[in-house]
């Protein structure tokens, strides 16, 4: 007997602290100031708490309907009005870039080809063809005038599939203050699209260590910017085999192509003079429906006919 009152009391005075309102939020009905009946259940109780007036002057309800009444007079709002539920919009996912294919060049013979090849790669800067396959390339071209350049980078994509092509130099040497250059190519075409650079900072002559450390600083800012340029370039793979209603083309997994993907087939563009390569007239969608190593995909045709070799395949 003596535990169930103790009970009631406790929950008489939880109801009373769950009604009150402060003076400036009460409603239209009248509340009166009235000691905390509570104020010893927490040493953060309030003094005093607000109280409908009919509370007083009829005598305090049950507990369950003095804590109903309480939480309608806080929120303003009957206990029985439907509640809104939250909802939050799930935004699609963003498609992942996918990454170009890329032959790095050295004109020159200061030592750039192999740090910038791992400054790009480190940089993700897209799929990187091994140096070993560039160099000779380089060696057998003549990458002092630009119809040399243009042959290799021509060669490069005829031989590889890069669609792109960076070739690094250091005009005026690797010295204090001089700059390292890179100049992005079109792989189709063999035009030149950009160019960016990067000051070596300063190194004592003599200074090895000194040296390579600063060459090392200018190459990474080197590869960040031939990031930013590269990712702005649109992204486009080759069909290199048809058999039956399979088509396969030079791009795969290490690209980002995934199996189920949708891709647009386009017939063989031209080289627009000052700008670079043009894609053809779209004849087709691609779907991605197996991959090959981890650079290469097939698919079928889903939309389109008379798909060829050398067509190419850009993003939906």
């Amino acid at each position: 007997m003596r535990f169930a009152k103790r009970y009631a009391a406790i929950c008489l005075l939880f109801a009373l602290a769950g009604c009150a309102v402060n003076k400036e939020g009460r409603g239209t009905e009248e509340y009166v100031e009235i000691p905390n009946p509570a104020i010893t259940m927490s040493p953060n109780a309030p003094e005093t708490v607000w109280v409908p007036r009919s509370y007083v002057d009829s005598g305090v309800p049950r507990g369950g309907e003095l804590v109903k009444k309480g939480y309608e007079s806080l929120k303003g709002t009957p206990a029985s009005a439907p509640q809104r539920l939250k909802t939050a919009t799930v935004q699609p996912a963003a498609p992942v870039p996918l990454k170009s294919r890329i032959a790095l060049l050295e004109v020159g013979d200061h030592g750039l080809l192999l740090p910038s090849s791992d400054k790009l790669t480190g940089a993700a800067v897209g799929v990187m063809l091994p140096a070993s396959l560039s160099a000779p390339v380089a060696k057998d071209a003549d990458l002092a005038t630009p119809a040399g350049r243009r042959g290799a980078v021509t060669y490069l994509q005829q031989k590889f599939g890069t669609t792109v092509a960076v070739l690094v130099s250091a005009p005026d040497q690797v010295a204090p203050g001089k700059s390292v250059l890179g100049e992005i190519y079109d792989g189709m075409s063999g035009e030149l699209l950009s160019s960016v650079s990067a000051a070596i900072p300063f190194f004592s002559p003599g200074d090895a260590a000194g040296r390579e450390a600063s060459l090392g600083k200018a190459l990474t800012e080197l590869a960040g910017k031939t990031k930013s340029a590269v990712d702005l370039l649109p992204w486009y793979a080759k069909v290199v085999a048809i058999d039956g209603d399979r088509i396969y083309v030079n791009a795969g997994s290490e690209a980002g192509v995934v199996i189920g993907q949708q891709l647009r087939l386009h017939r063989p563009g031209k080289v627009v003079p000052g700008l670079g390569y043009a894609l053809g007239d779209r004849n087709g969608t691609l779907e991605i429906t197996g991959l090959v190593g981890t650079n290469g995909a097939y698919g079928v045709v889903k939309e389109g006919k008379g798909i060829q070799t050398d067509d190419l395949v850009a993003l939906e």
